[in-house]
């Protein structure tokens, strides 16, 4: 059903294609990165070695393995993290490689001192990454201007990573969808283009009428939906926290959920740090944010969907981008849902292959700014 294409990483040439099989989860998700492990089998079926090159072509932080489905879709892009062999037992013959998405490159990158004033946000998140140019992976950018402006100043000795410094920046109140992808360079599938792409206010096609359905009865085999009000994961009143110390530690207002406690909910207090904030506006700008998510809690749905075997009309992964809405239509004993909910992550299990797509509401707007 798939198959796995070896690239290099910084420049997408193709490299080789090699016989390997899914041996975890491969996710992806929205404004962070997915994982997955893939292994390569060293012999085939009649104890011939596979390939006399694969330690060469697949190299830690190096290289880049693609999954690719039947229409050579690319599905799932991975860069193995290392690669680990056993001498004895029934996985001796299988050569693994953890993998992270191209998401968590700025992870290992640096932020260093630089100072956005008047910027659009879609600008400053491209000059963010535009830093990890020299050494970096060979990024290409579609990031058009969203008409919100900000300033930013950044400096080096804060020892934020990139990645960090991005994901503050797209949570703020009014921000923005963010996403790596990979995309074929040319006709003949010779190369591929790693695309860094913002969306505002969101990523995908956010439609009330969207064209794909999952229903229990016909493309939804299972599901797992679940209410989460831990830490975290809920509050009703929220603060965010900025630079300075002691007395002169920046906070925001109190942003606080009227409705709920007013309905009989207990105070649930949330405060998170962003470091490097020092203007009153922009730390209130993150507290609205963080109520806007945590408000109301999260419903989060994880389906099983059916996988296509005699040519039905179902939805599969690579119909579906992240960020698109979809209908959802569970029917059951457990629970009723008829709704319309955008796609914040997917996992392609082992060997079945089977689609697991997450569609979730999460929070509400903050009542009392």
């Amino acid at each position: 059903m798939y198959r796995f294409i070896v690239c290099e990483l910084i420049t997408g040439k193709v490299l080789d294609e090699l016989p390997m099989v899914i041996t975890s989860d491969l996710t992806r998700f929205l404004k962070m990165y997915g994982e997955g492990t893939l292994a390569l089998p060293l012999f085939d079926g009649r104890g011939r070695l596979v390939s006399d090159t694969w330690e060469q072509a697949i190299l830690p932080q190096r290289s880049m393995i693609l999954v690719v489905d039947d229409a050579d879709r690319i599905v799932w892009p991975g860069v193995p993290q290392s690669r680990g062999r056993q001498g004895a037992g029934k996985n001796a013959s299988l050569i693994n490689f953890p993998c992270r998405t191209l998401e968590a490159y700025p992870i290992r990158r640096y932020m260093p001192t630089r100072n956005y004033r008047g910027m659009d946000q879609a600008s400053i998140f491209q000059s963010m990454l535009e830093t990890m140019t020299d050494g970096g992976i060979g990024l290409d950018y579609d990031c058009p201007d969203t008409g919100v402006i900000r300033d930013r100043p950044y400096n080096d000795d804060e020892n934020a990573r990139v990645y960090d410094r991005v994901n503050e920046l797209s949570a703020v109140l009014d921000g923005f969808d963010w996403t790596i992808d990979v995309a074929w360079g040319d006709d003949a599938h010779t190369f591929v283009r790693k695309i860094a792409r913002t969306g505002y206010p969101y990523l995908g096609n956010r439609t009330a009428s969207p064209v794909h359905t999952f229903e229990t009865g016909q493309n939804v085999t299972d599901f797992d939906f679940q209410e989460p009000w831990g830490e975290g994961d809920a509050a009703t009143h929220v603060r965010a926290i900025g630079d300075g110390e002691g007395e002169s530690k920046l906070m925001s207002a109190p942003v606080i959920d009227t409705v709920r406690e007013a309905a009989g909910w207990p105070r649930l207090e949330e405060r998170r740090t962003f470091s490097g904030v020092t203007v009153q506006t922009t730390i209130d700008s993150h507290a609205r944010a963080v109520a806007q998510y945590l408000f109301a809690g999260q419903k989060v749905l994880t389906l099983t969907a059916r996988n296509t075997v005699h040519g039905e009309d179902f939805t599969r992964l690579g119909d579906l981008t992240l960020g698109d809405t979809a209908r959802i239509n569970i029917n059951t004993p457990q629970l009723r849902l008829d709704a319309v909910w955008p796609v914040v992550g997917w996992s392609l299990t082992p060997e079945t292959g089977v689609y697991k797509p997450t569609l979730a509401k999460i929070g509400e707007p903050a009542g009392d700014k």
